[in-house]
């Protein structure tokens, strides 16, 4: 994996900053609703043509972060090193320009937690409700997107322009997102950790029926493994990589389903569990998206 260059910890020059705007929605949680925000990065040029349609990736934080740790808040001037990230790799032409939504998966900051196991039940929540059903169509309706329609049909014809991406819990949530969404995405980005569908610390203590589950779920769509591409990553000194590696090398015995062409693992060196081993990570893995 290659290290960011240094240039890109500095702002990117004012003329190839993106904007950040912030959008709200309404969302249901065990019986109660909830007005949640997200932000919404805009590639430079976006609105200089309407009939210009841009792929979308959803990047989603780890435990006890919310929708602004990776881009900060609104307008082009946000310093973080994400922010800059997205900024210097599309004015280089090694990303194509994408639009990059932040999200969060707590209803509200009173569902934050010390314990991130207490995460888990959100993590689905977000992945197989809130994602297709409430953010997605707010998102894809306002933005120039691929998708003509936020129907079912209209997400599942234009997947190909879709990805998701998620840190720590976010990568929990990024293999709930491929189980239970493949139909609206293409590309999955999981960094630093692991899939908790069969139980948690799945990767780790049962990778080989976490494996099975995640293979058999795709086995009933209509996918091969060709339409799909996982771009899983891990810091090398990053403890998660102690779950991510056994179920990687389970998901290696569904051949059907994972392939080296569309599951690629690779580690960022002395990486730890923090957003700049992310950073890093995403340098490598965003370039590739949308090209496949």
């Amino acid at each position: 994996m290659k290290k960011i260059p240094t240039n890109y910890q500095q702002r990117a020059t004012e003329s190839n900053r993106g904007d950040v705007k912030k959008i709200s929605y309404q969302t249901n949680y065990k019986n109660q609703n909830f007005t949640k925000t997200a932000l919404v990065y805009l590639p430079v040029g976006y609105h200089q043509s309407s009939d210009q349609k841009y792929n979308v990736l959803y990047l989603l934080h780890g435990s006890t972060m919310s929708e602004t740790s990776f881009l900060g808040g609104v307008g082009k001037d946000q310093n973080t090193a994400f922010k800059k990230l997205l900024d210097h790799e599309i004015a280089d032409k090694k990303m194509k320009p994408t639009i990059v939504i932040t999200p969060t998966y707590y209803p509200n900051r009173s569902f934050v937690s010390n314990d991130y196991y207490d995460d888990n039940k959100l993590n689905l929540a977000f992945a197989a409700n809130e994602l297709p059903n409430d953010l997605i169509p707010v998102v894809e309706t306002r933005f120039h997107t691929f998708a003509k329609t936020t129907n079912k049909l209209g997400l599942s014809e234009s997947r190909q322009h879709r990805a998701f991406a998620g840190f720590s819990m976010g990568a929990i949530t990024t293999w709930y997102v491929l189980e239970h969404q493949l139909d609206i995405f293409k590309y999955f980005i999981p960094m630093a950790g692991d899939s908790w569908t069969v139980t948690t610390d799945g990767g780790s203590v049962k990778p080989g029926q976490t494996a099975n589950k995640l293979a058999n779920q795709i086995k009933t769509t209509p996918y091969k493994s060709s339409d799909y591409l996982i771009l899983a990553s891990v810091g090398s000194i990053d403890g998660t990589s102690g779950s991510m590696s056994p179920m990687i090398k389970s998901l290696r015995d569904h051949p059907q389903q994972f392939t080296d062409s569309n599951l690629i693992y690779s580690f960022d060196a002395n990486g730890g569990h923090d957003v700049n081993s992310v950073v890093n990570q995403s340098y490598n893995s965003m370039p590739i998206l949308f090209r496949k």
